[in-house]
C-alpha cells in the first residue's frame, strides 16, 4: 500500500511546477546583483521588476554591468513612457468638454504648463490611433520618448493617408539612430512621400512661426524665435557685421555685442509711444522693491513681474532710470502682504488692476505663466453673485482660464494665505503659491519696535519722503525712452493708502 502511495506520490510531484525562487527576497538578497542583472536584461520590460531593478546598487556591479543598468532602466522608463501615452489617448478621447479641458487636468497632475499637457495629449492620441508601430518599439525600450515624439511631430505635418507609409519608412532603423539622425531620416521620408511642393510645405511651417520668452538663471532671459530660414541667417548675417563696427578696444565678445546690439534694435525701433495699452498702461516692466532695499537699508530681492527675484543692485539701477514712473502700493508692515484696495463698482479701477498686476504677476491657474498684461481682471465670485471689486476677490485670468469656470464644473477659491485653490470637474484639488511676500518689520526688526534709528520704518518712510520727489502716483507718468520702466515700491503704514 505504502509502495503505490508513493509511487504516487512521485508522479503528482513530477507535475508540479519547480517554484521561482529568484523573485524570494531572500535569494534576490543572496544572489550576486550582476547576476540579478544579468537575469532580468533577458526579459522584456513590462516583466522585469521595476523597482528591484531601480533599487541595485551601481558601487556592486562592475564598469560593464553599470551601463547594462543604465540602459535597463531607459527601455524601463520608455515602457513607462508608452503606458502613460495609452492612459494619455483614453483621458482625451473621454473628454466632452467645449474648451478640452482634459488638458487642464492633465496640466494640474503633472505640474506641466497647459500647452505641454496639450502636446502630450495629442501625441499619446497620434500614438495610439496612426502609429502603432512607433508605440509598440516605445513599448519595447526600443526607442526613447524624444524619438517617439519627433516621429509624431513630422506626422502631423503630413497627410492622413501617407502617415502608414511614412511610419514604415522611419521605424526600420529608428531603433539604432539618435534622435537627430531619425530626425533627418524622418525629413527625407516626408519629402518623398508628401506630394505637396517644397514651397507649399515651407508656406505651412512659416505659420509656426513665433517668439518666445522662458526665465533664464542669474536675473537672464531666453527668447527663442523661430522665423523662416533664410530671414533668421539674414538676421544673424547683419548681427555680427554690425558686431565688427565696434572699436577694437570694446571688451565684449562677439555673442555679447550681437545680443546688445539685437537689444537695441528691436527697442529702438518699436517706441513706447506708439505701442497700445495694456491692462490700462503702455506696454513696460513693472519691478516691485521694498523702500528699505532702495533705501540700501537691506538687500532683500526684487521683482520682476512676468520673472521673478531680481538682485537688489539691479532693482536700484531700474530705479534710477529717469524714463520709470513711480506708483505706491501699501503692505502690512508686520506680514509683508500687499494690504485691500476696494471698490463698489464692477469695473476695478486703474489703482486695483495696477496692484493684482503686482501681487500675482501671472495667470492665476497655477501652471499657467501668462503675463499680467496678457491676462483679464476677473471677479472669483463673480459680482452679480455679491463678490465684490476688490484685492481678496480680485485676480487675473487669460482668456482661457477666464472662460474654463463657465458651465464646466471647474472652479477655484482664494485661501487665507492669498493662495488659490482650484477644483477640476472630477473632484481634484490644486493650490497654487502664494503671492509674492515682501520684507516687512517681521524680517528686519532688530531691537524694540518705539526705536527710530537709521534702519527703522519710520526712517525709512523719512527718507522716502524726498525719494519720491523722483516720481509720484500723482504725478503723469514721464516721456519714455529706449528702456521704459515701471517702478512699484511696497510703501509702509504710515503712507497714505491711496
Amino acid at each position: 500500500m505504502f509502495d503505490t502511495l508513493d509511487a504516487e506520490l512521485v508522479d503528482w510531484l513530477a507535475d508540479v511546477p519547480e517554484p521561482d525562487w529568484s523573485e524570494h527576497p531572500v535569494y534576490s538578497a543572496m544572489v550576486p546583483a550582476s547576476e540579478r542583472l544579468a537575469r532580468w536584461m533577458t526579459l522584456p520590460p513590462a516583466a522585469r521588476p521595476t523597482g528591484e531593478l531601480a533599487s541595485l546598487d551601481p558601487r556592486a556591479l562592475s564598469a560593464a554591468d553599470r551601463i547594462d543598468l543604465v540602459a535597463a532602466l531607459q527601455e524601463q522608463k520608455n515602457w513607462i513612457d508608452a503606458a502613460q501615452a495609452r492612459v494619455l489617448a483614453e483621458i482625451d478621447a473621454a473628454d466632452t468638454s467645449r474648451l478640452g479641458l482634459s488638458q487642464e487636468a492633465v496640466s494640474l497632475a503633472l505640474k506641466v504648463p497647459p500647452r505641454t499637457a496639450q502636446r502630450m495629449l495629442k501625441t499619446g492620441r497620434t500614438l495610439v490611433r496612426e502609429l502603432p508601430k512607433t508605440l509598440a518599439l516605445l513599448a519595447g525600450g526600443e526607442i526613447s520618448e524624444r524619438h517617439a515624439q519627433l516621429i509624431t511631430e513630422t506626422a502631423w505635418r503630413l497627410d492622413p493617408e501617407l502617415v502608414d507609409e511614412f511610419e514604415a519608412r522611419v521605424t526600420e532603423r529608428a531603433a539604432d539612430q539618435t534622435v537627430s539622425q531619425l530626425r533627418q531620416s524622418a525629413s527625407r521620408a516626408a519629402l518623398a512621400l508628401d506630394p505637396a511642393t517644397a514651397q507649399q510645405r515651407h508656406v505651412r511651417a512659416l505659420a509656426d512661426r513665433r517668439v518666445g520668452f522662458q526665465p533664464a538663471e542669474d536675473g537672464m532671459a531666453e527668447l527663442p524665435v523661430l522665423v523662416g530660414a533664410v530671414e533668421g541667417q539674414l538676421i544673424f548675417t547683419r548681427l555680427t557685421a554690425a558686431a565688427t563696427l565696434f572699436p577694437a578696444e570694446d571688451a565684449r565678445t562677439m555673442d555679447q555685442k550681437r545680443a546688445d546690439l539685437l537689444v537695441d534694435a528691436v527697442l529702438a525701433g518699436l517706441p513706447q509711444q506708439a505701442l497700445p495699452e495694456l491692462q490700462g498702461r503702455r506696454p513696460s516692466i513693472q519691478v516691485v522693491v521694498g523702500a528699505d532695499t532702495l533705501l540700501q537699508l537691506d538687500d532683500q530681492p526684487a521683482h520682476l513681474v512676468g520673472y521673478g527675484p531680481i538682485t537688489a543692485e539691479t532693482a536700484r539701477r531700474l530705479a534710477a532710470d529717469e524714463s520709470g514712473t513711480w506708483r505706491r502700493l501699501l503692505t502690512d508692515p508686520d506680514t509683508g502682504q500687499l494690504l485691500d484696495i476696494s471698490a463698489d463698482r464692477y469695473r476695478p479701477s486703474q489703482r486695483l488692476r495696477d496692484y493684482v498686476s503686482a501681487r500675482d504677476g501671472v495667470c492665476a491657474f497655477p501652471t499657467c505663466n501668462q503675463p499680467a498684461y496678457r491676462c483679464e481682471y476677473e471677479h472669483i465670485t463673480p459680482y452679480r453673485q455679491g463678490g465684490r471689486t476688490c484685492r481678496r476677490n480680485a485676480a487675473l485670468a487669460c482668456r482661457r482660464h477666464n472662460l474654463c469656470k463657465a458651465g464646466t464644473g471647474w472652479r477655484y477659491r482664494r485661501n487665507s494665505d492669498g493662495s488659490l485653490t482650484w477644483t477640476d470637474d472630477t473632484g481634484h484639488q490644486r493650490a497654487g503659491h502664494p503671492p509674492q511676500r515682501w520684507s516687512s518689520r517681521r524680517d528686519t526688526r532688530s531691537g524694540d519696535d518705539s526705536c527710530h534709528g537709521a534702519g527703522s520704518p519710520r526712517a525709512s518712510r523719512d527718507r522716502l519722503s524726498s525719494l519720491r520727489a523722483v516720481g509720484d502716483d500723482s504725478s503723469p507718468p514721464r516721456a519714455s525712452r529706449d528702456h521704459p520702466s515701471s517702478m512699484t515700491c511696497p510703501a509702509y503704514d504710515g503712507d497714505p493708502p491711496f
